[in-house]
């Protein structure tokens, strides 16, 4: 609503009109909803086409493909997913194939079990020897010898050979062969200004065909994968290799077992071992080993050089020496050692004990080192015990020969016991 602050006058005193009346507005009304959208116009005509625009430069070519290479294939667990990857650069194609193994085919039914043989009768058991008593320093006696073990029976005939197993179910068929990739499509020109239609320029040229796709790898008697994709006339790829061995056939039955042979006669009953040291100990023993690694030095073939021993046991009634171990009681004594050797080389060692210097021949041992896992280090690893009467004063030690000259190899022996050397007095007698 418009106030008018000037009453009725519309003139002023002069008579000359008055000024317009001084009107405020009222406040805003809210915004009524808006109409619904009015029907479409009429599309305009089309104009007319523009000339046709300069023909763009032509794409380069891609790269022909030349070689196709097979690089690796690779079985995968039955049921993985078969794959071939694509490597290499300019005309070489590397091709690796990951080829999943067919399932195993069921085995076949277990034969029945042949007749057992009648068991012979049971040979008498033969005398064992007696015990030595455990001296106060916990070593066992030496145990009798052995009896000679009686003849073996005779061997009851083979059972039949069973029917053969019939033949496993045929594997799965290969998976189908990857697409070959698809060459490059040459770079379009750059599109000219629209103006008027005028003639089509030429179409640039087609980019070349990318390799045909592998052929699924085939299994042991399932068909082939089938052929990968066809590019766009490039080089052909090459044929994929043949899948992995089909299920095995099941395994026929086997044979009955034929019966066993007679059991042979018990050996007679072997001589008693030596009865071992008095209830008060062993009458002697002593021992030595090396604490530090050592390197023996070998300059010629089968001369025997000491191995060093420069720690001490404890001993009784023997004494020892550098390297060496001296009885001072005849009698008989075990003589155990044992001795590991490294080389840069592979030769053939001996490794003995000695008597008074003489090698005892019961005791020497003849190997060839190994060569370990990681290469470079051979290693021979021995150890042996016997018995030998030896008299009072005589002196024991341990050593070691090459069969060839080790020439420039370097020989080895680690540290803290991979070299010791023991005698124990078996007999009582002092």
């Amino acid at each position: 609503m418009a106030i008018n602050f000037f009453g009725n006058r519309p003139t002023c005193c002069n008579q000359r009109p008055c000024r317009p009346p001084l009107i405020i507005s009222g406040a805003t009304g809210p915004t009524g909803p808006i109409g619904p959208a009015g029907p479409q116009g009429a599309t305009g005509p089309t104009g007319p086409a523009g000339a046709t625009g300069p023909t763009g430069p032509t794409g380069p070519t891609g790269a022909t493909v030349t070689t196709v290479e097979v690089i690796a294939t690779n079985t995968l667990a039955a049921g993985s997913p078969a794959s071939v990857v694509q490597s290499g650069v300019g005309s070489t194609a590397d091709l690796t194939f990951n080829i999943p193994q067919g399932a195993t085919g069921p085995t076949g039914p277990t034969g029945p079990a042949g007749t057992a043989g009648a068991t012979g009768p049971t040979g008498l058991t033969g005398a064992t020897g007696p015990t030595g008593p455990t001296g106060p320093a916990g070593t066992t006696g030496t145990a009798g010898a052995t009896g000679p073990t009686g003849p073996t029976g005779a061997t009851g005939p083979t059972g039949p050979t069973g029917a053969a197993g019939t033949a496993g179910a045929t594997g799965p068929t290969g998976p189908a062969g990857t697409a070959g990739a698809t060459g490059p499509t040459g770079a379009t020109g750059p599109t000219g200004p629209t103006g008027l239609t005028g003639a089509t320029g030429p179409t640039g040229p087609t980019g070349p065909t990318g390799p045909a796709g592998t052929t699924g790898a085939t299994g042991p008697t399932g068909p082939a994968g089938a052929a990968g994709g066809t590019g766009a006339t490039g080089a052909t790829g090459p044929t994929g290799p043949a899948g992995p061995a089909g299920a095995t056939g099941a395994t026929g039955p086997t044979g009955p077992t034929g019966p066993a042979g007679a059991t042979g006669t018990v050996g007679a009953t072997g001589p008693t071992g030596p009865t071992g040291a008095s209830g008060a100990g062993l009458a002697a023993y002593g021992g030595l080993y090396n604490n530090a690694q050592q390197t023996p030095t070998i300059t010629t073939e089968n001369v025997y050089v000491p191995v060093e021993l420069n720690t001490q046991m404890p001993v009784l009634n023997t004494t020892t020496a550098t390297n060496q171990i001296t009885v001072l009681q005849a009698g008989d004594y075990e003589i155990s050692y044992h001795l590991q050797i490294n080389s840069t080389a592979e030769l053939t060692f001996n490794v003995t004990a000695r008597n008074n210097t003489t090698p005892i021949a019961s005791s020497t041992i003849e190997q060839t080192a190994l060569e370990t896992a990681t290469g470079g280090t051979f290693v021979v690893d021995v150890a042996n015990s016997v018995i030998v009467t030896l008299a009072a004063n005589d002196v024991i030690d341990l050593a070691l020969t090459t069969t060839t000259a080790p020439g420039g190899a370097t020989i080895t022996i680690p540290e803290n016991g991979d070299a010791t050397l023991v005698v124990k007095k078996l007999s009582a007698t002092s």
